[in-house]
């Protein structure tokens, strides 16, 4: 556990020395912390983590368990995609031009503030992640299925009386509604 602790300590102070010269964060590093933070997680649990780098379709393999783990990390964001001022966490579960489906038995998405401290979990059976419904945003052509967490209650509402609340399926808008129900249960894993 100490070599993740280690690595999300470096992390942390590159951003912290990278924001002043550029405040954009490299996307490599956003996903990185976010499967340190869940390699850390299952270490914790004695599921025998294993970080698979890209090398399988999937970040983390759970030896103890034999399960698939894939992790999606977001800073909070709006990408243009809501009117200024609505902003939320999205992760992509699913790309329209995907061949192999199944690539993974749970999805453990991962909500970061700008500094990189304080995840927060939400985990979904590969099943949960599927229900999202299809969608098609013209910025983001090649996403197929995403979910998107709005930063608290107010925002999602604002988000639902906008004119792109059309981009909100009916599966995320259970997840807005009830994000306890998918936050840190670890449980859900086994």
């Amino acid at each position: 556990m100490k070599k993740y602790k280690k690595a999300i300590k470096t992390i942390i102070e590159f951003r912290k020395a990278f924001s002043d010269i550029d405040p954009k964060v490299p996307k490599k590093l956003v996903g990185e912390i976010g499967e340190f933070y869940a390699l850390q997680q299952f270490e914790r649990l004695g599921l025998k983590p294993e970080h698979k780098g890209g090398h399988g379709g999937y970040d983390i393999y759970l030896h103890k368990i034999e399960k698939r783990i894939e992790v999606r990390t977001s800073l909070l964001k709006n990408e243009g995609v809501f009117p200024k001022g609505i902003n939320f966490y999205g992760w992509r579960v699913e790309n329209k031009n995907q061949k192999k489906t199944e690539k993974f038995d749970y999805l453990v998405c991962v909500a970061l503030e700008d500094n990189f401290v304080k995840p927060r979990f939400y985990i979904f059976t590969y099943r949960e992640a599927f229900r999202v419904g299809d969608v098609n945003i013209g910025r983001f052509g090649n996403v197929k299925k995403k979910i998107q967490l709005f930063e608290n209650k107010k925002t999602y509402r604002n988000a639902l009386k906008s004119k792109q609340s059309y981009l909100i399926t009916k599966y995320e808008r259970d997840i807005n509604r009830n994000p306890s129900f998918f936050q840190n249960k670890w449980k859900k894993i086994k």
